[in-house]
């Protein structure tokens, strides 16, 4: 674990590098998926893994990521420019350099390791029973397939030659809940995480708190606030919730 740790911390000494180069910080958000990959692939080697639950879980993180990260290169090679969150912190920021490698790289490693954490669990220990596992792993392939359609979805919306300008996507997934996307996240880790339960209660905490950072702090805060100038949102809001899906009859 020492060594997986040590080699995700120089991956990101040089992404760093890279950033200075490249004068542009949100690369750090195409490599945040790819992470995941490594991690997994390398304790799958350090560990010589053959289960057949652990052997798809691997599968499944490998798609997982490489889904995530294309689509976000995908995005990033379109408009050419950093992202506008790191663009504020560049113009804002004394001893921005410093700064960027504490609040940004260092911080995105530490809460990297701590999303990861199930991972190096499923992929050390061997005694498991593998029929709740295969279980298990079925849920966390429906969760992903779910967030594949819904972000396939609102892309579509996005790339339509026929989208209303400055308008919310509120069609198929994105019709029940605001956040499909996200909610098919956290299935697809409630899912590894009931894996991990089988060695530590425990992790019910770990996973409590991903929910409370995607819910409360990051990704739907931050994707609801921009959302707040679209001309469609306050009727979304009224029909649509949240989070969890409301299919209406």
């Amino acid at each position: 674990m020492i060594e997986i740790l040590f080699l995700l911390f120089l991956c990101y000494i040089w992404l760093f590098i890279t950033s200075i180069v490249i004068k542009d910080n949100s690369i750090v958000d195409v490599f945040w998926w790819i992470w995941f990959l490594i991690i997994s692939s390398a304790l799958i080697y350090q560990n010589q893994i053959f289960e057949i639950s652990q052997i798809v879980t691997y599968f499944l993180i490998f798609f997982w990521s490489l889904r995530i990260s294309a689509s976000i290169l995908r995005k990033k090679l379109k408009h050419k420019t950093e992202d506008t969150r790191y663009a504020v912190w560049r113009d804002e920021w004394k001893y921005f350099y410093t700064r960027s490698f504490f609040q940004v790289y260092l911080l995105q490693m530490f809460l990297l390791v701590l999303v990861a954490i199930p991972l190096f669990v499923i992929f050390v220990w061997e005694e498991s029973n593998v029929y709740i596992n295969f279980f298990w792993v079925i849920v966390s392939t429906f969760g992903l397939i779910y967030e594949t359609i819904a972000d396939i979805q609102v892309q579509k919306y996005i790339d339509s030659k026929n989208k209303k300008k400055n308008t919310i996507f509120t069609g198929w997934l994105w019709k029940y809940s605001r956040h499909p996307n996200y909610f098919w996240e956290i299935f697809f880790w409630f899912g590894i995480t009931i894996i991990s339960i089988q060695f530590s209660f425990y992790w019910w905490i770990w996973f409590f708190v991903i929910g409370f950072l995607l819910l409360f702090v990051s990704w739907i805060p931050l994707k609801e606030k921009s959302y707040k100038n679209k001309i469609n949102y306050e009727e979304y809001i009224e029909k649509t919730p949240i989070f969890i899906p409301k299919y209406k009859k």
